[in-house]
């Protein structure tokens, strides 16, 4: 074969290549953003978004992985910028103050959800759904089997279980947390409302610093001297030696078969007369940005996740994930998700009777205003009255800074209250 004929050989070779790429349809980008970093998450996450991408073969899923540590800061950017992400992973306290920058969705998905946690991702002040919430989580009470009490048990008999069990430093009556940002009002705040108060119950939020906090501060005084105050991965390191009688802790407990083996879950907190032994749910959701460019292919994605089987199978792989957020399709379909230890059913109890904490802007600003006075009171530096006088001052403080934020021009919705507060 001559060299004339080789190069016109490869050349129709070539030719005929591009032809058939060309007539190939070109793949659109969705771009993702979210937490689930960790290597088993990535895994499952990436597992759903290769179905979606084999039903959707002209789109193409671009995973942006984010940290809790810094994650929150890139999101606001990003989505004050003129090309964010399409869809993101925004935590349930979150939407209020990301609603300026999603898109509106459609309440289509009210439907699909448990009613339980139909709530979350819609703004409170217009009623708008701006997330959809995927999966959901609370803090569930471990009790160690020692005890002997069951969720019928009275605020008193708690006490009195508790200080028996206490016995220093082998073992410790219950689990409280400080110095761990976001962690102190999980693990501390249903305590507050199963003793009666309200605080954090209501918005304005200052308001719910009332005189209700008085008594259930006093109660809460009850069990400190049975109690260790310790960051959130030391109560779980006593929780898996089995040290500690009672504790708040995450689901994901669950997977170590020591714990199962020590601990049952209540599907609420004893309480005093008059309250519901309630923890505080959260949630995970998927948003659209309001500037996203591929809009089209974000509602297909919202569309495809908003499913109990997909939900499902993550919380399966992922046991912190918690539980989905949807309907469960049958008995069978909820049953096979809660057949991995006893513990699990009364947990999905617990969340589904957990309360979602009122969605203002300046949330994350309030909690650290409450998280680090009620550090004050844990650690005996002041007393009920003193502590529920210094928060309902600091909120009102913060709600009024916030207010005259509101009306400048120059403010984003993303800008903190530190600063004009003073803190």
């Amino acid at each position: 074969m001559n060299r004339s004929a080789v190069w016109h050989g490869g050349l129709a070779l070539g030719i005929a290549l591009l032809v058939a790429c060309s007539s190939e349809p070109s793949q659109r980008v969705l771009r993702v953003w979210h937490f689930w970093s960790e290597p088993a998450q990535e895994r499952a996450f990436r597992a759903i978004i290769a179905e979606f991408e084999r039903q959707h073969r002209d789109v193409r899923v671009e995973l942006v992985p984010l940290q809790w540590s810094d994650g929150k800061a890139k999101l606001q950017i990003a989505l004050a910028s003129s090309n964010p992400p399409d869809v993101v992973q925004v935590g349930a306290e979150w939407i209020a103050e990301f609603a300026p920058a999603l898109l509106p969705l459609d309440r289509k998905f009210d439907g699909l959800l448990d009613s339980a946690f139909a709530s979350i991702g819609i703004r409170a002040d217009d009623s708008v759904r701006r997330a959809v919430p995927w999966t959901v989580n609370a803090r569930v009470l471990f009790v160690h089997q020692s005890l002997g009490i069951d969720s019928t048990a009275s605020w008193e008999e708690l006490v009195a279980r508790i200080g028996g069990f206490h016995a220093p430093p082998e073992r410790v009556g219950l689990g409280l947390c400080t110095s761990d940002p976001h962690n102190v009002l999980k693990r501390v705040l249903p305590w507050i409302w199963a003793a009666g108060g309200h605080l954090l119950s209501t918005a304005p939020l200052s308001a719910s610093a009332d005189s209700t906090l008085d008594g259930a501060l006093e109660h809460v005084r009850e069990l400190i001297p049975f109690a260790v105050v310790e960051q959130s991965r030391h109560l779980d390191a006593r929780l898996r030696r089995g040290q500690i009688g009672a504790v708040l802790s995450g689901v994901w407990m669950l997977a170590d078969s020591a714990v199962c083996r020590a601990y049952r879950v209540l599907p609420v907190i004893p309480h005093c007369s008059g309250s519901r032994g309630e923890s505080i749910l959260s949630g995970d959701c998927f948003a659209i940005a309001r500037r996203a460019a591929n809009q089209h292919d974000a509602r297909a994605f919202l569309a495809y996740v908003a499913d109990w089987d997909h939900a499902a199978r993550f919380c399966q792989a992922v046991p912190d994930a918690g539980f989905p957020a949807f309907r469960p399709p049958s008995k069978q379909a909820l049953d096979s998700l809660l057949v991995r230890a006893p513990q699990w059913r009364p947990a999905y109890a617990q969340t589904r009777n957990a309360r979602l904490l009122p969605p203002v802007p300046w949330f994350l600003d309030a909690e650290q205003i409450v998280e680090a006075q009620l550090a004050e009171f844990l650690y005996g530096r002041q007393n009920p009255q003193e502590t529920r006088a210094l928060l309902r001052r600091q909120l009102a403080k913060l709600e009024g800074a916030r207010a005259v934020a509101a009306h400048q021009e120059s403010i984003t919705p993303y800008q903190s209250a530190r600063a004009a507060v003073g803190r």
